[in-house]
Order: C-alpha cells, then structure tokens, then sequence
C-alpha cells in the first residue's frame, strides 16, 4: 500500500510540476515579449515562438523530462524521504525554467524587417524584408513521443530564401498549436515583398518614361515635318473634298 501511495505521489507531483512550470515559462516569456521585444525601432506586426511540451523535438522533449523528473523526485522526498531530495527537486526545476529559456527560440516581423532569435540570451538576428526572395510554410511529421500529442506530432516552420539564394534555418513548432501564428507571420511578409514589388514597377515605368520624355527633348527639331503634315492633309482634301451636303428643299409655301 505504501509503494502504491508512493508512486500516486510522484505522478500527482509530476503534474503538478508540468503545471507549475508551463504557468511560470509563459509568465516570463509574455513579460520577455513586452519589455524585450525583438523588433528595434518599428513595433512588431506578427510573431511566433516555439512551444515546449506540444513540440516534438529533442530540446523540448529533453526540458519536459527534467521538469518531470523534478516533481517525482519532489514527491519521494516529501513522501519517503530524505527530506534533501526535495531540496535537490527544487534545484532541478529551477534548472528545466532556466533550460527553457535558454532554448526558447521566437520570431516576429515589423514593417521592414524579420527578427528571429534562439535562446532568451542569444543573439536578434535582423533580416531587411528587400533582402528576402521568397518564403513558404514547411510542415513535416514527426514521429516521436510527447504529452500532447503521443506519436502523432507534427511540425511547421517558416523557411525564408535570401536574394543570394541563402536560406534561413528558422525555428520549428507544433503545427497543431502553431500554425496560424506561422501563417501570420509569412502572410504579413508576402504582402509587404507584393508592396515592394509593385512600388519597383511602378518606379521602373517612371524611370522609363521620364527616359522617353529625355530622348524626345533632345531630339532636333525637324522644319520639314509641319510642311509634310500640311502637304497630306491637301492631298486628302483633293481626294474627298470637304463639299457641304445638298440641302433637301422643303415644300413650298403659298
């Protein structure tokens, strides 16, 4: 009965550490995005960030285990004894919320660039949007284990390609919590390149009309051309000449 009681403490204080810890990380992370934004200068548009236990990756997975970890080592220490391995519980925990952060991966966009991110104190990678060629939405199955999801997880990122043909390795998420934020994200880029686009064409049809004007300016001016206007409009006059048309007479009148 005891072993029993034991092993309903360790998954109670399991959950109950998965609780804590999700409650916690998205305290820190929505205060991080509103004093710590990635976008320097413009206010962001659109952003999205990786997902801890939803998102079937290693890193994720490796923070999901130490927070679990910790909440069963928590219990064994309040329920069996020594009392220190709560102690050492405690400590383990804090090491999963500092490990999250650390591996918290984000992106956002603003009006003239695209931010991105890998770990709260790595370094804001700045990209210009005029840089960019094109982008799409990548989704890709993965079979691997997670809380949410068991062994039907799915994954979806944001894949950029540079004008150099350079392409940007951009965080992955959990496409089933994740997608519509990634979506946001690439549909706000694709309608800021169309508005690129189509102010370069207009500049281009400018440029080529201001060079037609130019060339037409410098032209010489050619005293035969007005004589030679004149001359075709007499010679269409003597072909069909300008004859007023015969008035019909009217019935006459006593």
């Amino acid at each position: 009965m005891k072993i029993a009681s034991i092993l309903t403490g360790i998954v109670l204080f399991g959950g109950l550490a998965a609780c804590l810890h999700v409650a916690l990380s998205r305290a820190i992370k929505a205060a991080a995005w509103s004093f710590a934004p990635l976008s320097s200068g413009e206010p962001e548009a659109f952003h999205y960030e990786r997902s801890v236990y939803p998102t079937a990756l290693a890193p994720t997975q490796q923070i999901v285990v130490l927070v679990l970890a910790s909440g069963a080592l928590f219990g064994i220490g309040v329920l069996a004894g020594p009392s220190w391995l709560a102690l050492i519980a405690l400590a383990a925990f804090a090491g999963a919320v500092a490990l999250d952060l650390l591996r918290w991966e984000r992106v956002s966009v603003s009006a003239g660039n695209l931010w991105f991110q890998r770990g709260l104190r790595g370094r804001v990678h700045q990209v210009a949007i005029e840089n960019i060629r094109d982008l799409s939405v990548v989704e890709e199955d993965r079979r691997s284990f997670t809380l949410r999801h068991g062994l039907s997880n799915r994954l979806c990122r944001l894949s950029v390609r540079m004008q150099d043909k350079r392409a940007l390795v951009l965080p992955k998420t959990d496409a089933a919590s994740g997608l519509d934020a990634v979506e946001a994200v690439a549909n706000h880029l694709r309608s800021r390149l169309q508005l690129q686009h189509d102010r370069e064409k207009i500049a281009a049809s400018q440029q080529d009309g201001s060079a037609a004007a130019a060339k037409i300016a410098d032209e010489p001016p050619d005293p035969d051309r007005a004589l030679r206007q004149e001359l075709k409009r007499l010679r269409r006059q003597a072909l069909a000449p300008d004859v007023p048309k015969a008035v019909k007479p009217g019935p006459e009148r006593e």
